[in-house]
């Protein structure tokens, strides 16, 4: 489609007038690529979020042989382009029950084996 100077001037008025993002849209985006990040180099897969909005994913990412767990915005998607995606159904897509603390214990024990 082309850029017409009328389409540049709406598209331009548009953004000016678009709120800001809020704080919290800033970190989680942010949190976003960093689980991105870590999904490339760790085993991942995504799948659709069955508890949350059509559109949500759930990224599961094996950490230390445990099983760690994500929601991802629907803005973020294309972020998780290079992770494999399978249904909720996959083995590997399962949820052990792990609490948001027992998640993040898990990080810190892992940090602390690799610290020199």
């Amino acid at each position: 489609m082309k850029t017409t100077p009328l389409r540049r001037l709406r598209d331009a008025i548009r953004r000016r007038l678009a709120p800001p993002p809020s704080p919290a849209d800033t970190v989680y985006e942010e949190r976003a690529h960093l689980l991105a990040l870590l999904a490339a180099h760790h085993h991942a897969v995504i799948t659709d979020a069955q508890d949350m909005p059509p559109g949500w994913l759930l990224l599961h990412l094996t950490l230390a042989g445990r099983p760690l767990t994500w929601h991802i915005h629907p803005r973020d998607q294309a972020l998780f382009a290079a992770v494999e995606r399978v249904p909720a159904s996959d083995p590997r897509a399962q949820w052990d029950g792990h609490t948001t603390t027992e998640k993040y214990a898990c990080i810190r024990r892992h940090l602390e084996a690799v610290r020199p």
